[in-house]
């Protein structure tokens, strides 16, 4: 008996010694300003993710701040084949960033295929101070390694605007090598790659490698989508390792609402490891350089 007493009291010191430890980490983990850099505004019944994503601001507007998001991208995403559609689509974006005294800013888009017209779009969209544009290979239906994308990454590029990428395909396992060349071919664009390949996250080692030959530093990573799917899983020290190697500095935290809330992809994020000056980065910081971000209004 006095052995097993001695075992339990052990156990019960390991456990407080555990405890107290935690309640230290979180004390000293990142309390400050989030920027949610990839969210999806809905304006009408026909473009949500979800049939419960709701239209409009107001309810993102109330979880952003339950759950310390002071900022929010609002990302809208065209069709090919109606500029028509895709400049209304792109001044209703603006209009919502706008009327939300700097707690939205808009992530316009253009087709890639759309040629001609989706360049002076783009051209457009620059003057009216728009500065990341969303492109989805999944939903535009198009090819990364498609020549036709090359105009338009240039035109990006002159114009200062962040390519904002969907980087998962399920159906095309070189997704993540076509991103690699196509950052190659356009090192005056800026890059960032959502959902860091979800489950395909190992190939963007890729991009710390390319580093070393001075090509690769014009991409970053969202954490959306790939933190909340492994951030308890057993690959989770695996994809904390990968995102060190390429650089702690190019990553930015994202939710994909209304897939994940803030609260939710943010609680991830904060399990997986990261120290507090790394959180900052995610957070807020990296973003907020990269797009040249105005403070936050309050």
């Amino acid at each position: 008996m006095h052995a097993a007493m001695k075992a339990i009291l052990g156990l019960a010191a390991l456990a407080i010694a555990w405890s107290g430890s935690a309640a230290g980490q979180a004390a000293d983990g990142y309390s400050g300003p989030i920027t949610d850099a990839h969210a999806h505004l809905r304006l009408g019944a026909d473009d949500g993710l979800l049939e419960s994503h709701p239209i409009g601001t107001a309810a993102l507007r109330e979880i952003d701040a339950s759950a310390g998001v002071t900022r929010s991208a609002l990302i809208v995403i065209a069709r090919r084949g109606n500029m028509d559609a895709t400049r209304r689509q792109n001044d209703a974006v603006i209009a919502a960033a706008r009327a939300s005294g700097g707690h939205f800013y808009p992530v316009a888009s253009v087709h890639p295929l759309d040629g001609a017209p989706a360049l002076a779009e783009l051209d457009r969209l620059a003057k009216l101070g728009v500065r990341e544009i969303k492109f989805h290979p999944n939903t535009q239906n198009f090819d990364v390694a498609d020549p036709a994308l090359d105009p338009v990454m240039d035109k990006a590029g002159d114009l200062g605007l962040v390519c904002l990428f969907d980087s998962y395909k399920p159906w095309d396992t070189n997704e993540i090598g076509k991103f690699l060349m196509l950052s190659i071919k356009h090192p005056k664009t800026r890059f960032v790659l959502a959902h860091m390949g979800f489950s395909q996250f190992r190939e963007t080692i890729a991009f710390a490698q390319i580093k070393k030959l001075n090509m690769g530093g014009n991409v970053w990573f969202d954490t959306s989508a790939v933190v909340s799917a492994f951030a308890d899983s057993p690959m989770a020290p695996e994809l904390l390792w990968t995102m060190r190697q390429i650089g702690m500095d190019h990553f930015l935290f994202g939710s994909d609402w209304p897939v994940d809330t803030p609260a939710t992809a943010a609680a991830a994020l904060r399990r997986l490891g990261l120290t507090p000056a790394e959180q900052r980065g995610v957070f807020h910081d990296n973003v907020e350089k990269l797009l040249g971000l105005p403070s936050e209004a309050g």
